[in-house]
């Protein structure tokens, strides 16, 4: 049956297709139907599919994880630094505040219930859980009866959270490795600048040349709209190809290219994000494979799951997110229940899924089965009760904001001047675009 595996994921995206736009309205989301169906046909269910076929060929696994995130990471990047995001105090206290935090309490909660990490392997694991990903719950950041303001921060922080963490993830990486190895200081610390150095050239270097030769191209008018739109994508696997060989990490360079693309298209007035469309499309793609790909892998996780893993998990989930956001947001005089929609609304996703089986399963580190399976049964968590609050949730959230004698006067929905464009893999397809 594995030589099927094309075709079942062919005909699934078929048929989620046709009735995208009813599920948008109930409590199914795409990455639920997508999930279910890899850990379905997978080997602890009717084994349809198996680790010796299709996906026992690491370069075809590699290939669709890697390429899913270059273009996620790229495209997000791009959209969201096409708008004016740095002018909200909300999303610059999430980013700046409460995702360092929450990298500090996932630390700090793997080292007290995981106590067979050593340090470092403990901080690689809080990095992969810490960035949030708005495609899972899409009626959260896009339907119009939550306030723009809150809205806008939840999806500027989903679109450079994954972005911003990388680098941190790096260094951890690479320091458990190094401790682990016991490799000299110097050697581990000269590694990282290149990495990180090259990475952060690479991407600047790619996003502004990029930007400039697509500008002239639609100014000359001798370029084609639709071949332009390819030319983003084409620009993303750039970043990452050119940044690997000179070792750089290829992610980082993907996502600082977006960013740099992202303040140039802004600049040259081109805010409709029409040039992004084709590059969301194909990742919005590979990212329901790709959780296609994460159902297969969840299976075994789940049969060998233990107390602890579970209980890292929820608290992961509903304190860790929750504490770093509270403390984050302090002095913006929100309401209690905005502090706890944003602090629910944290859902892991496909940052996390890449960096797990890409990474951390082919490493070398001593516990890496161990921060796999939590990473992939948090994630696993996290899409079924995300998605299952998202629809009711958002509801829920704008019937007490309108329901408060001041609503017009709150923090949360005071007028905002900033218009955020929101990427089309997070945004619900029963809503409207903004």
């Amino acid at each position: 049956m594995t030589d099927y595996l094309p075709a079942i994921i062919a005909v699934a995206v078929t048929a989620f297709a046709v009735v995208s736009k009813r599920l948008g309205k109930s409590a199914v989301t795409g990455t639920m139907v997508f999930t279910a169906l890899g850990l379905v046909v997978g080997p602890e269910v009717f084994d349809l599919v198996d680790f010796g076929g299709l996906l026992g060929q690491p370069e075809f696994v590699r290939l669709v994880l890697t390429g899913t995130l270059i273009v996620v990471l790229f495209a997000d990047a791009s959209a969201i630094n096409a708008s004016r995001w740095s002018d909200d105090v909300v999303a610059a206290r999430l980013l700046g505040i409460g995702l360092p935090l929450a990298m500090a309490f996932g630390w700090l909660a793997a080292l007290v219930l995981l106590g067979d990490l050593e340090v470092w392997e403990a901080a690689v694991l809080a990095a992969m859980l810490a960035p949030t990903d708005a495609a899972l719950g899409k009626a959260v950041v896009s339907n119009p009866r939550v306030p723009a303001r809150i809205r806008q921060a939840l999806n500027i922080e989903s679109g450079l959270n994954d972005g911003i963490v990388l680098p941190f993830f790096i260094v951890f990486l690479e320091t458990a490795r190094a401790a682990e190895a016991s490799l000299d200081l110097v050697d581990l610390v000269t590694e990282l600048v290149a990495d990180i150095g090259i990475a952060l050239a690479i991407g600047v270097a790619v996003g502004a040349l990029g930007a400039r030769a697509v500008r002239w191209g639609r100014t000359s008018g001798f370029a084609s709209p639709y071949w332009l739109q390819i030319a983003l994508l084409s620009l993303a696997v750039a970043a990452y190809a050119i940044a690997t060989p000179l070792g750089g990490s290829g992610f980082i360079a993907a996502w600082v290219a977006g960013l740099v693309f992202g303040r140039n298209n802004r600049a040259a007035h081109d805010t409709d994000g029409s040039l992004l469309e084709f590059s969301e499309i194909v990742g919005d793609l590979l990212t329901m494979i790709s959780f296609f790909v994460y159902g297969v892998y969840l299976g075994p996780v789940l049969t060998e799951v233990t107390w602890q893993i579970v209980a890292y998990g929820v608290i992961s989930l509903a304190v860790v997110r929750l504490v770093a956001v509270v403390i984050a947001v302090t002095g913006e005089h929100m309401r209690r229940s905005t502090v706890l929609y944003m602090g629910w609304f944290g859902p892991r996703g496909l940052a996390t899924i890449i960096l797990t089986i890409e990474i951390i399963d082919t490493s070398d580190l001593d516990h890496a089965v161990m921060i796999a399976s939590t990473a992939l049964f948090t994630v696993g968590l996290s899409v079924l009760a995300h998605g299952l609050t998202a629809w009711w949730g958002s509801n829920a959230y704008a019937d007490a904001v309108e329901a408060h004698p001041d609503g017009d006067d709150l923090m949360e929905t005071t007028p905002t001047s900033l218009d955020v464009r929101v990427p089309l893999r997070s945004r619900h397809p029963h809503l409207p675009d903004r």
